[in-house]
């Protein structure tokens, strides 16, 4: 399959999501932490710090303001973060011989967003809950937290970490592909999450028969061109 499948255009937020993401082959994955690469991610994580170091000390009249622009940002990355971690984590474990795949699926995408959100609502309603994340956070830099049940309308703020995971989730997770083969699984059903996220039937159906088949060339260029793909079949 040619890298860049029908020639399309290249988007310029497809190619930062590919420079940031890194290369995934079949014979040299990368680590499976695309989702807290994505530039959507990355940007959230660039608001919340200038909110927290430029504007909260600027503005401090505008403390309301910037306080749920904290909690939206931070919403919006955590649960990929988490999920990235918890790859990096079941990554370590596939290298020392445990029989799993580290790589996002569809499973750990709902687990990390959920948790994230009883965390979060845990935190600005339970005073106990609040000291005990203050507590840890306090071991890099000072931490405190006001229960506020209003920031609670801050949760749909999830969506965006949603999103970016089924947009990580429908261009293939970096080292599936490696990690089905090295499992022995059918790859038509490893790769069902993908299909659930959006990403073209037949496509997939072409990437699961090279993966059964450990075709690696065609297996490098449908990962190459997946985001190619996508946008051209939008």
């Amino acid at each position: 399959m040619p890298a860049e499948g029908n020639g399309a255009p290249t988007s310029i937020f497809e190619r930062l999501r590919r420079a940031s993401r890194g290369v995934d082959r079949a014979e040299a994955p990368a680590l499976p932490v695309g989702e807290a690469l994505h530039p959507v991610a990355l940007a959230m994580v660039a608001l919340l710090a200038v909110n927290d170091w430029l504007l909260k000390p600027r503005l401090p009249a505008a403390g309301p303001l910037t306080g749920k622009l904290s909690d939206v940002a931070g919403l919006a990355f955590a649960p990929v973060v988490l999920s990235a971690a918890i790859g990096l984590v079941l990554h370590a474990a596939a290298r020392l011989g445990a029989r799993i795949d580290p790589s996002l699926s569809q499973r750990r995408l709902i687990a990390c967003t959920v948790a994230i959100g009883v965390g979060f609502a845990a935190v600005k309603l339970v005073p106990a809950a609040g000291a005990a994340l203050a507590a840890v956070i306090s071991l890099v830099r000072p931490a405190r937290f006001v229960l506020d049940s209003s920031d609670l309308w801050c949760l749909p703020a999830l969506v965006i970490a949603w999103w970016i995971g089924r947009d990580e989730l429908r261009r293939v997770p970096l080292g599936r592909p490696a990690a089905v083969h090295r499992l022995g699984r059918p790859a038509a059903a490893a790769l069902a999450d993908v299909r659930w996220a959006g990403a073209p039937a037949d496509r997939i159906a072409g990437l699961a028969r090279a993966i059964d088949a450990w075709d690696t060339a065609a297996i490098d260029g449908w990962l190459a061109g997946a985001g190619a793909r996508h946008d051209a079949n939008r």
